[in-house]
């Protein structure tokens, strides 16, 4: 499987196996200018964690600067119980 997301002019890809990513790039590449590839930690403001257990996505540099804006940065965190 490969999963490709396009938003105005980035573009983020990745599949299971490694052949289908580098096919995909290469074909990109003959038909656009292109900044190339490394490990996706940002997109469209959700930060994005890779590891062998999984992807995690969050969006924790939003929420911060959002704190901080409103000057709420040192307020003491509350847990609110929720299903993940």
């Amino acid at each position: 499987m490969l999963i490709i997301v396009v938003y105005v002019d980035d573009i983020i890809f990745g599949s299971n196996f490694n052949f289908m990513s580098k096919s995909f790039a290469t074909a990109m590449h003959k038909e656009f200018e292109m900044y190339i590839l490394r490990k996706l930690y940002f997109f469209l403001g959700l930060e994005i964690h890779q590891s062998l257990k999984g992807i995690y996505i969050s969006q924790t540099k939003c929420l911060k600067e959002i704190l901080r804006k409103f000057g709420m940065q040192n307020y003491a965190p509350v847990s609110i119980p929720m299903i993940t």
